[in-house]
């Protein structure tokens, strides 16, 4: 179970544990998360402690974070064709593994700058997913290494020895 004051992720959201309380009826308890991200709404989830649905995560280590940066240049991109795409990175953002992010990140930014440099229009959808993979990967990065989340995109930038 964890304490008020943890970290954890509820889906794909860095959360704060505020309150656990007792259902009145049932007597189960519950926990009271709070993005951390959430731009100044004051959202509060309820969510069982029991945790059935499997929605609540911990977030990971600071080794485990090393390991992906490491990692990051052997994640294969996503190889759907681009009828399929979209559907591929819905399954992945829903799969809650930061290795699936990493996929979309670096399959969209691909395909992105390879659309530039032809001079052809940026797909909105890539550009889409892009961003919202990055938002959720670097958002639970940024609580690990206790950085903002542009310092954590550097961080990351930089560990991979690329330019942005």
């Amino acid at each position: 179970m964890y304490k008020v004051g943890e970290k954890v992720l509820y889906k794909n959201e860095v959360c704060s544990v505020e309150e656990i309380k007792k259902n009145t009826l049932s007597k189960d308890p519950f926990y009271i998360l709070v993005p951390i991200f959430s731009n100044g709404c004051q959202t509060k989830i309820q969510v069982p402690a029991s945790n059935i649905a499997g929605n609540i995560r911990d977030l990971l280590t600071r080794d485990e974070v090393d390991e992906l940066v490491k990692a990051i240049p052997s994640i294969p991109l996503c190889d759907s064709k681009d009828t399929m795409i979209k559907k591929e990175y819905e399954i992945l953002l829903k799969s809650y593994k930061v290795e699936d992010l990493v996929c979309i990140i670096k399959t969209t930014y691909l395909k992105n700058k390879d659309r530039a440099l032809n001079n052809k229009k940026l797909s909105s959808v890539d550009d889409a997913y892009f961003h919202e993979a990055e938002r959720i990967l670097y958002s639970q990065l940024a609580v690990v290494l206790e950085k903002t989340i542009d310092e954590t995109r550097k961080y990351v930038i930089k560990q991979l020895g690329i330019e942005n």
